[in-house]
């Protein structure tokens, strides 16, 4: 905003900004730090490297807002049952990680069973609905055998497609199979051509391992696929839009394998109508596109590529910072191996009923009670402090 506005010495370039969020969902990924973590100080200091003197500017920016909106409101769960009004009194206990005997057997209650009475996956409400988990590699796996399990219920067979990879400019040659060091002593190298031992290599990485950008994706008519890139905003092609596949084009890359050209998607639950000239209401083309993708070997190491590939991955599962922000009529989801209170309260705060949500399994309470931690006990106050109450969705 400064760059664009050409004005540097003010936040934002002094255009007025609102922030809306909730405090109880995930912190930031990876390596960032949440705006009230207590290890991040309030003054640049020479000695901080280059993350900290940002992450302390940024806390510096947020403290300059002085107005606080707290939205009362809960518009995910606005049409109630008596079970609906006890499930949002659990969010709210759960909010402070502070949930009562009586919220856990509730919660307990919709864990998924055999026995007279539980909720059972089976149910045709739940088929085929995306498994909220915290983990990258139980989404891939889920994924995985969905793929399968979808192809066989449904009397298809799965078609592959492959990635086109070239080695990237960065590429360390530590990291590539041994007869291909050579190549990499001189970085003007000849070519960029990955070796088939490497390529297969490649190929074979769970998605995770390759930034959300598939080495193969096994797919079939009607198979759910969840979009990995913001494509066309206008059109509602976003980062983590979901549908279901409509039909492709693709093109020979050997002998036996073939790449996407593009990919025709069913979007599932689009804010609003989409239509594109020549296609079906809700159809969109997705083309493949290069990305400079950072794979992570089994050896551990890490290589660059630029990979060719139509940016989707299957949608049988979701990791929770993938689910933020949704709300889900038929809520999957699986608690007990959520990291923190957070997860769960992100998991669980997702669906729009009790009765539209099931835990795959049981799950141990000790992380929905114990109180939160102190910084974000801190923040929470803070905002109550200089709140002034409004009305509207307090969620998202």
């Amino acid at each position: 905003m400064c760059a664009a506005l050409k004005n540097d010495g003010v936040p934002f370039g002094g255009i007025n900004m609102i922030f809306a969020g909730d405090f109880a969902q995930l912190p930031p990924a990876m390596s960032g730090k949440a705006l009230y973590a207590h290890d991040i100080g309030r003054v640049i200091h020479h000695t901080h490297d280059h993350l900290k003197q940002k992450a302390s500017i940024g806390k510096a920016v947020w403290h300059q807002f002085t107005t606080v909106v707290i939205l009362r409101e809960n518009m995910r769960q606005w049409s109630q049952t008596a079970e609906d009004a006890k499930l949002r009194t659990a969010l709210e206990n759960l909010w402070y990680q502070a949930c009562t005997p009586q919220d856990i057997k509730l919660i307990q209650s919709r864990v998924a069973g055999h026995g007279p009475g539980r909720p059972k996956l089976n149910q045709p409400r739940f088929q085929d609905v995306s498994v909220i988990t915290s983990w990258n590699t139980y989404r891939d796996k889920i994924n995985e055998l969905g793929c399968e399990r979808f192809a066989k219920e449904n009397d298809q067979t799965l078609s592959t497609f492959y990635s086109v990879d070239k080695l990237g400019s960065e590429t360390d040659s530590s990291d590539l199979p041994r007869r291909r060091r050579k190549d990499k002593v001189n970085p003007s190298r000849a070519t960029n051509i990955v070796n088939s031992e490497l390529q297969d290599m490649l190929w074979d990485l769970s998605h995770h391992q390759s930034e959300h950008h598939p080495g193969k994706l096994s797919l079939c008519i009607g198979l759910p696929v969840m979009i990995k890139v913001n494509e066309a905003t206008e059109c509602c092609v976003t980062n983590g839009a979901e549908g279901v596949v409509v039909d492709w084009t693709s093109r020979p890359i050997s002998e036996d394998k073939v790449a996407l050209d593009t990919l025709f998607v069913k979007l599932t639950a689009a804010p609003s109508k989409v239509q594109v000239k020549g296609l079906p209401e809700n159809v969109i083309p997705l083309v493949h596109q290069t990305r400079k993708v950072k794979c992570k070997l089994p050896n551990g190491k890490l290589i660059e590529i630029n990979r060719d590939q139509v940016p989707v991955v299957p949608n049988f599962a979701m990791t929770d910072f993938a689910s933020q922000g949704r709300t889900r009529p038929n809520n999957v989801c699986d608690i007990q191996n959520c990291k923190n209170h957070q997860s769960v309260y992100t998991c669980l705060s997702r669906g729009s009923t009790l009765a539209g949500t099931i835990i795959v399994q049981p799950f141990n309470p000790s992380k929905l009670t114990g109180g939160i931690a102190g910084s974000l006990r801190q923040e929470f106050r803070e905002l109550e402090t200089s709140a002034t109450d409004g009305g509207g969705d307090y969620t998202q």
